[in-house]
């Protein structure tokens, strides 16, 4: 193998050491439901699209390596590229972990569904609602701003630095805190309904203790959160899209 091709695959693969860790991680990408040979497609052909476009930075890195400063390259953009798909991710966690106490605030909590992010069964709104989140993602073209994001990465983290230990901490800090009071703000509404119906209803039960209002309130319940859903969820999508979008952007 001549220098020339070595220098290319060494290239190649710390390129795709960096995307390959953002894709598995990636929301919609990172979900069982997405064969992992499909991934890793994806996962080089990113590769490979970056790589032009980088050849020239990380040709000078390359030629000089050494066998251990190559491990610790290949380490640092495995952790760079992981970080940079967690961190979209997380949103799309914390959307999960509410839509599952919206699921247990209006009564659904028990009709299993498909599983979406994770491998174990969940509601079927939690499914619905993490399955229509998610093609709204591909379909507003925010998975695009995910990877302009991961190629400007290479600007701000460069291959070869040391990963800024206090820039990730902080980045992820920050990246669970908006998650978490994008999900809490968008899901209030069914805790503030469950909250008040569950609060009339336990004091109808205390008023006619002879009447079993709990078994009694749960078709009307049920009927409320599906007819809360139904009157927000463009606005609940809308939303979650928009703290989203300014996040990625960001």
């Amino acid at each position: 193998m001549t220098d020339l091709a070595s220098t290319v695959i060494l290239a190649a693969f710390i390129v795709f050491c960096r995307v390959g860790a953002c894709v598995m991680l990636m929301p919609g990408l990172s979900s069982p439901r997405v064969p992992m040979r499909a991934r890793l497609f994806l996962a080089v052909g990113l590769s490979l699209a970056f790589l032009p476009l980088l050849y020239e930075r990380l040709t000078a890195l390359v030629d000089p390596l050494v066998m251990s400063a190559m491990i610790r390259i290949i380490i640092t953009e495995l952790m760079t590229g992981m970080l940079i798909g967690l961190l979209a991710r997380l949103f799309f966690l914390m959307l999960d972990m509410l839509a599952t106490g919206i699921a247990s605030s209006i009564g659904l909590s028990g009709i299993a569904g498909m599983p979406m992010e994770e491998t174990e069964a969940e509601p079927a709104i939690v499914t619905l609602i993490l399955l229509i989140a998610t093609t709204l993602f591909f379909v507003t073209d925010l998975h695009l701003e995910v990877l302009r994001g991961l190629f400007q990465s290479y600007n701000a983290l460069p291959p070869g630095g040391a990963l800024p230990t206090r820039f990730s901490v902080s980045e992820f800090a920050d990246a669970v805190t908006g998650a978490s009071l994008l999900a809490l703000r968008i899901s209030s509404p069914f805790l503030v309904l469950s909250l008040v119906l569950n609060f009339s209803f336990g004091l109808a039960n205390k008023m006619t203790p002879s009447i079993q209002v709990y078994f009694a309130s749960m078709p009307f319940l049920i009927a409320a959160g599906l007819l809360l859903m139904m009157t927000i969820a463009r606005p609940f999508f809308q939303g979650f899209l928009i703290g989203f979008e300014q996040f990625v952007v960001r």
